[in-house]
């Protein structure tokens, strides 16, 4: 395992998560998981799930949908189907992409992780927003004691939902943000979802999947993203130098800073989250390296 006995308790439930960067390429076992703490992310970007990838959303929005869940097997059930696993990839497109994902949504990171198994890990991929512009799902309000008036995110990350925060807790957001989430930022939502897309090898509406439909594939997502996403506002500024700003940011400190991770998380990203054609390319495993192997014994 990659986390000593120590760390695997700290940091469970969310070792049931692939580390985004050094777990690649994606495998077809891997369960795209969408968590969403904001509303005003959870709307737009599951339009776009839908409508611009043609993805079949597993939405688990209340602690009673992920309880029924884990009674009904739901990951067993949906690999028995073919809709998680290798054979989920009906089509052979090129290096492993697919079409029609089957992503799972929810509110509740910490209950949903603990559906996935060293067989089916998820991947998460979430958007940040700074603590002043949260606009929190309501399932997750009731989640947190009335006396829970600040940072949320580390709250909820950390399991830690009254009294005092330290650095443990702030670690432990730190570390979900920065190995577990493929992370996006309110203010860069149309990139982020399509990073996320080529990441994940999905093939657009429209798209085909070749080798050769690369470049279109991308173009045709890009456009049905900005689309979608012109009608949705986007992140509120706030004046940093007014007295209750300051007031505000000394409250939320560590949510402040968790945001601030995922902005340069996003940042490092450009480099690291790479589309899946191109990391199937890097491991050996794209479907042109069989190719020049015949090629070679040819000659």
């Amino acid at each position: 395992g990659r986390y000593p006995n120590s760390l695997l308790t700290l940091f469970y439930p969310y070792t049931l998560f692939r580390d985004v960067v050094l777990d690649q390429p994606v495998d077809a076992n891997d369960v795209p998981f969408f968590w969403h703490a904001h509303v005003s992310d959870e709307i737009p970007v599951k339009k776009v799930l839908k409508t611009c990838y043609g993805a079949d959303l597993v939405e688990l929005n209340t602690e009673e949908d992920v309880e029924k869940a884990k009674e009904l097997k739901l990951l067993s059930s949906l690999v028995s189907q073919g809709r998680v696993g290798p054979e989920s990839l009906k089509e052979k497109l090129y290096n492993g992409q697919r079409k029609q994902p089957i992503v799972i949504t929810s509110p509740h990171i910490r209950e949903v992780a603990e559906l996935f198994t060293q067989e089916n890990l998820g991947r998460m991929f979430s958007f940040y927003r700074h603590p002043i512009d949260y606009d929190l799902h309501p399932n997750l309000k009731t989640k947190l004691p009335p006396d829970a008036v600040n940072n949320f995110m580390t709250r909820l990350l950390s399991g830690v939902h009254s009294g005092e925060l330290g650095f443990k807790e702030l670690g432990i957001g730190k570390q979900v943000i920065r190995q577990t989430t493929l992370s996006g930022t309110r203010d860069l939502m149309p990139e982020s979802i399509l990073r996320f897309g080529q990441y994940f090898g999905w093939v657009p509406v429209g798209g085909e999947g070749t080798k050769l439909s690369e470049e279109t594939d991308n173009a045709i997502a890009k456009s049905c993203i900005d689309d979608i996403l012109q009608s949705y506002p986007g992140e509120r500024y706030a004046d940093h130098n007014s007295p209750e700003w300051l007031a505000f940011y000394k409250a939320n400190k560590y949510d402040c800073q968790l945001y601030e991770l995922a902005r340069s998380t996003w940042r490092a990203q450009i480099q690291t989250i790479i589309p899946l054609s191109m990391q199937k390319r890097r491991a050996g495993e794209g479907d042109d390296d069989e190719k020049n192997d015949e090629e070679g014994e040819e000659e």
